[in-house]
């Protein structure tokens, strides 16, 4: 689907005059868009856009957007389509801020019903300009030309700094802004563990994948079976270095790759874990069990086992009979459903 504000930040890079500009790129941007214009450089969060990127000659910097290979002063535009997360667009209009030159330029955008009306007016002030939010269509957009000095930084939840969230089982997880639901323990993951530990250590296996990471609960959490190789993945940029946090931490050994959807990873496991991330704008009978399923498929042994757990509306089921020989409900419980999957 397209995204009306991407487009619109698209046709302000596409315009850009080839200055020292930097595009701050999500999960909103369309997978067909390339700005003509090679001069520019981008910092992504997501694994998929810096491939995507890298590959069109783009100058790429992937990372839970780490700004600090720009030194103060230093850039003359930035762009930006607002993110999902509120931590995460206060630090990216920080980072900003610091990075442009006085006199350098905010290009920022986003839809009405995201609080881009809000955000735009903290930048501002930010910057100490006296510039407002312009209204087109459905979006709120602005061209903030920085002040000399910059004013009081937004309130970004202390955005680098790894927190402690809860203990289970010996395991200390730790996690950040940057992550879905990066405060607390899933509901959905820990009634997978729930179900999928029992099964696993009867299963003898010795690899394990967990496929869409997070803070790398799932993974983290097979500590006490007799694993040879677990492998940990996600295509988001802070869900990897929390998890590789994580295992470092708490001395669990674990290979952690960035991958989109487990498409770099060509080895098979005789197990998979799954959470997908069905929140982040995957349609309900498409993208997410197509994807999600084809992928552990692709990741087994041919004596191999997947677990998923899926809000209780996503018709897995009827998917996974199409690729697996037996697909089994174990539970369906507090609007989650988890389930069996055997290649």
């Amino acid at each position: 689907m397209s995204d009306s504000a991407s487009q619109w930040l698209m046709e302000q890079i596409q315009t850009d005059p080839g200055l020292d500009s930097l595009w701050c790129l999500d999960e909103h941007a369309q997978s067909e868009s390339v700005p003509s214009n090679r001069s520019i450089r981008v910092i992504t969060n997501r694994w998929d856009q810096a491939e995507r990127t890298r590959k069109a000659g783009l100058d790429t910097h992937f990372s839970d957007f780490d700004f600090s290979p720009w030194a103060n002063d230093t850039l003359d535009r930035v762009f930006y389509r607002v993110s999902k997360e509120k931590p995460v667009v206060h630090h990216v209009i920080n980072e900003a801020g610091r990075c442009l030159k006085p006199g350098g330029e905010l290009v920022i955008c986003g839809h009405k019903t995201e609080g881009t009306k809000t955000y735009i007016d903290k930048a501002a002030a930010y910057l100490g300009v006296q510039e407002k939010a312009k209204k087109a269509g459905q979006l709120y957009v602005a061209r903030l030309r920085r002040l000399e000095h910059l004013n009081q930084p937004l309130d970004d939840s202390d955005y680098t700094s790894p927190r402690a969230i809860f203990t289970e089982d010996g395991v200390e997880f730790f996690s950040k802004p940057g992550l879905f639901g990066w405060h607390k323990r899933d509901k959905g993951s820990a009634l997978l563990w729930e179900q999928a530990a029992p099964r696993l250590r009867r299963s003898g296996a010795t690899s394990l994948l967990d496929l869409g990471c997070g803070y790398g609960y799932l993974g983290l959490m097979t500590h006490r079976l007799p694993l040879q190789r677990r492998v940990l993945t996600d295509n988001n940029a802070a869900a990897l270095a929390m998890a590789s946090y994580n295992a470092e931490r708490n001395s669990v050994p674990a290979e952690v790759i960035g991958a989109d959807c487990g498409e770099r990873i060509t080895d098979t496991f005789d197990a998979v874990l799954c959470n997908p991330p069905f929140h982040q704008g995957f349609s309900v009978s498409g993208d997410l069990t197509d994807r999600f399923l084809r992928s552990a498929y692709a990741h087994l042994t041919p004596t191999g086992r997947a677990w998923f757990v899926v809000n209780r509306f996503i018709p897995l089921e009827r998917k996974a009979r199409g690729l697996f020989t037996h697909a089994e409900v174990l539970v369906d419980q507090d609007g989650f459903k988890v389930m069996e999957l055997c290649r």
